[in-house]
């Protein structure tokens, strides 16, 4: 990641920012020019490895090491405007959520600070045998013990309510979207 900064968040105290440039490429673009709709979520993987990595975890050790893997349950994105053709675009990368059996990132594409597409990705922790693990106190500890968050409170989440309602998401996902347009329908940036 290019940069990290620590945000407010309403419903976590704080909120993980990562940023990094990227360009995008002939492969990516459909035969209008316009980065196919799929390829948003390559280019989320992308930020929530590297935003993982600038904090100095990595997937690979939490995979060989911890055997807990993180399946995507749940993803969603909405295309603002197009993305073309060697455009220099911005991946902000956000962790919006821990939870004790999952984690939430959130996304934003950007070009000169106009907001392209907003996204967002749930994972849920699991072992290799596809059971649901407890691990979000752990990444919850590693950050605190990097400095990089102060107090947090976790939530415990009831076995069989592992991801958030529908509803929900939604529910944050509109407000994301709303905020961030009317943002920059203002003309300011974030």
């Amino acid at each position: 990641m290019a940069e990290e900064k620590k945000g407010q968040n309403q419903e976590q105290p704080q909120v993980i920012v990562g940023s990094m440039p990227y360009r995008v490429s002939m492969a990516e673009v459909d035969a209008y020019g316009v980065m196919y709709y799929s390829r948003f979520f390559e280019l989320f993987e992308r930020g929530r490895t590297e935003l993982f990595r600038a904090l100095g975890i990595e997937y690979r050790q939490i995979l060989q090491q911890k055997q807990i893997l993180m399946p995507v349950v749940e993803a969603a994105c909405r295309y603002v405007a197009p993305v073309v053709y060697d455009d220099l675009i911005t991946l902000e990368t956000a962790i919006t959520n821990i939870g004790t059996r999952g984690i939430r990132f959130d996304y934003r594409v950007l070009r000169d600070d106009v907001v392209l597409a907003v996204g967002f990705t749930q994972h849920i922790f699991i072992d290799p045998q596809g059971r649901p693990v407890s691990f979000g106190k752990e990444v919850v500890e590693l950050l605190k013990s990097k400095g990089i968050i102060k107090d947090v409170q976790l939530v415990e989440e009831p076995a069989e309510e592992q991801q958030p309602s529908q509803e929900g998401i939604t529910d944050k996902l509109k407000k994301l979207i709303t905020e961030r347009v009317e943002k920059n329908d203002d003309g300011t940036t974030n």
